[in-house]
């Protein structure tokens, strides 16, 4: 059995000078391209690393670039393309960037193609509002943006409020309650008790900001309830910002609502 050598002398070497770079593209975290290897000794050969550098490109640690790790088995004379994938760091900007590659004695320029990446986090991922008289309560989230583009928010977003009955009860409901004498008047019970689960908007307001590549910030954000909740209830929202979601649980006791109508009373009775 022929013998397994590390790169060293003899090496495994690039096939030919290529003319143009070498390409890999991907998102920061995995570039990804093809290398031109030569085994032009009699005998087993692996390479384990390869050289890498930029004037400009940082590491994910975010420290200068230096090696890729790489591995490559060559049988005698044998020649292929062999798949290497690196990674930078996470706020590298779309766009091309050169670089260089070095295998052995010979190093060739390589460009970067780098996708964007759209990556906003929140924490904490979910959170619970107990309504009781108060129907608006302030919350903080840990908001960051691990992607590589600038993420504007606006001020204030608004999303549906679901009922946590099912839609199958919801159905169900809707069929029993309606008008059995036509197909007609059974789909509009059900579309009435569907529209019954969405009791109205879950509207959030905070600060409009714009949060950079690697930013990372405590945000306060205001939740507004509708009046229109039923006590004693459970609804849930979803609150998606980019590719993050919020999920909020929603409870209300049985003064969520009385505030509202006392104060409505007051406003007829002053009329």
């Amino acid at each position: 059995m022929a013998p397994i050598h590390e790169a060293g002398r003899p090496s495994l070497q690039l096939a030919g000078v290529p003319k143009t770079p070498l390409f890999f593209t991907g998102p920061p975290h995995a570039l990804t391209g093809l290398i031109p290897l030569v085994n032009p000794s009699d005998a087993k050969l692996k390479l384990r690393s390869i050289g890498v550098s930029s004037s400009s490109l940082k590491g994910s640690a975010r420290l200068p670039l230096a090696s890729m790790p790489f591995y490559a088995r060559l049988q005698p004379g044998e020649q292929a393309h062999v798949p290497g994938t690196f990674a930078l760091d996470p706020s590298t900007p779309p766009g091309k960037h050169p670089f260089e590659i070095t295998v052995g004695d010979t190093t060739v320029a390589a460009e970067a193609l780098v996708e964007e990446v759209v990556d906003l986090r929140m924490s904490p991922g979910q959170i619970t509002l107990l309504a009781g008289s108060a129907a608006s309560f302030t919350r903080t989230l840990v908001v960051e943006n691990a992607g590589n583009v600038d993420l504007p928010t606006g001020e204030v977003c608004e999303t549906p409020i679901i009922d946590s009955n099912d839609l199958i009860a919801a159905m169900v409901a809707g069929i029993n309650d309606s008008d059995k004498s036509t197909v007609e008047a059974m789909v509009k019970g059900i579309l009435l008790k569907w529209g019954d689960m969405t009791p109205g908007m879950l509207i959030t307001r905070r600060q409009a900001m714009v949060l950079h590549p690697g930013q990372k910030l405590a945000v306060e954000i205001q939740f507004d309830l509708p009046p229109t909740l039923k006590p004693m209830r459970h609804y849930w929202a979803n609150l998606q910002l980019y590719n993050a979601t919020l999920s909020v649980d929603i409870y209300t006791t049985a003064n969520y609502g009385r505030k509202a109508a006392s104060h409505g009373r007051k406003r007829e009775s002053s009329r």
